[in-house]
């Protein structure tokens, strides 16, 4: 069990001296993103900025210097987030600094890099050999295992690493989901946090529940080379859930390798987009231990079930906003 009244957080600053420099008492705001879409955790913070013995607080927040956040349920502290500024912004009239703040994974979500993994290599291997290279201390890599053909990568490094984590969920390794931890990258299985918060109308401030087939996608069809101005043939039809009706996307088989390519492509569309779009999004107060791809269990409303957190958002009004999936 958690109190959630007894949560609090503590922001420290890590100078390059070794030393800390807790700055707490000079927060005004502050917000803490895991999203579904961003690889790399977001803090922004506003302080403010005040002169103090060694300094104006705006010069021990520089570029690139490193922070601690952490919060307490008042069992002991606890880090939820590590990084690094990446912008700060002063305003004059009310003598404040805003900073935004990211988890050492920013920089390959910014950076490319050619990378060729020969057959068999998983994607586990892939991202080991990533993070040595980008100089991103390994945390805890469980997967994916799954073996891969050979494939070519000339793209941001992010995509890279996210490309092979679903190409091996694709072929049956299951979810994995790549995030820092105390600033290492680690590689976990969606779901398997050994702690399961649950969520229920006592404690939750507000939930919905939303179905959606307005974006779906029923058919993919597969045509093969166009010859003039001709049609080119079908080679391929794939059906997902036509009992919602034919909604269909098509691909090319001249935009793939081969054939199994361009079916794996279409099952892909299929599993993404070939099913109602679910929207459940629920407000609650902090527990600052919840993280994106963790399970939390529901009864909220008509959410009455297990669920994924497909993003967490917590601020200083001591709540959180959780993207939700079944």
């Amino acid at each position: 069990m958690i109190d959630l009244m007894r949560v609090d957080y503590r922001l420290t600053l890590l100078p390059p001296n070794g030393s800390k420099i807790d700055i707490t008492e000079l927060i005004e705001s502050w917000s803490h993103e895991e999203m579904e879409d961003q690889i790399a955790a977001k803090l922004t913070v506003k302080l403010k900025n005040v002169k103090r013995d060694d300094g104006w607080i705006h010069q021990h927040v520089f570029l690139d210097k490193r922070l601690i956040f952490e919060a307490t349920d008042g069992t002991g502290w606890k880090e939820i987030f590590r990084g690094s500024f990446k912008r700060w912004k002063t305003t004059s009239d009310n003598h404040t600094i805003q900073v935004v703040a990211y988890d050492p994974l920013f920089n390959i979500t910014i950076s490319k890099e050619h990378y060729y993994f020969k057959t068999g290599m998983t994607a586990a291997a892939s991202i080991k050999q990533i993070a040595t290279e980008q100089g991103i201390p390994i945390g805890k890599i469980d997967g994916p295992n799954k073996k891969l053909t050979k494939k070519l990568y000339k793209n941001y490094i992010a995509d890279t690493i996210t490309g092979r984590i679903k190409e091996s969920e694709r072929k049956g390794s299951g979810k994995y989901i790549l995030r820092s931890t105390k600033g290492k990258m680690e590689c976990v299985l969606q779901g398997g946090n050994a702690v399961i918060y649950e969520l229920d109308d006592w404690t939750t401030e507000t939930s919905s529940d939303e179905r959606s087939i307005e974006k779906l996608v029923t058919r993919v069809k597969i045509y093969g080379n166009a010859k003039g101005d001709k049609r080119p043939k079908v080679q391929a039809t794939k059906n997902g859930q036509t009992k919602f009706g034919i909604t269909q996307d098509i691909l090319y088989k001249s935009d793939f390798d081969n054939m199994n390519a361009a079916n794996e492509a279409a099952a892909e569309i299929l599993k993404e987009d070939g099913k109602p779009e679910i929207n459940r999004p629920i407000v609650h107060p902090d527990i600052p231990w919840v993280r994106k791809g963790d399970k939390i269990k529901v009864n909220s409303g008509t959410i009455n079930t297990m669920c994924v957190v497909k993003s967490v958002d917590r601020g200083s009004d001591r709540m959180m906003t959780l993207q939700l999936k079944g």
